[in-house]
């Protein structure tokens, strides 16, 4: 009985931490959002905008970087802020 409360508390730790929530949301608006530029970037290429098909590639790039390496793309804009200011 012992062992099932622990494996309870540890669950609900699990489920208060936000962590699970924060990369689901980001997984699913950040692809939503992919999906909206990959359309965009359809009919730009038909009307050939070439500029804006650029452009909106270089978006989706970044986009991407935030959705699937939050923490990388965290730590890469902390070290650019560092850079600027010249704090360590």
């Amino acid at each position: 009985m012992h062992d099932h409360l622990a494996s309870g508390a540890q669950q609900l730790a699990a489920l208060t931490d936000g962590t699970a929530f924060k990369n689901w949301a980001l997984l699913i608006c950040g692809n939503l959002f992919l999906a909206f530029l990959a359309v965009r970037m359809v009919g730009q290429f038909m009307k050939e905008e070439w500029g804006r098909l650029i452009t909106t590639i270089v978006a989706a790039v970044a986009v991407a970087g935030f959705i699937w390496f939050p923490d990388t793309a965290k730590t890469l804009l902390g070290d650019v802020w560092t850079k600027v200011t010249g704090n360590t």
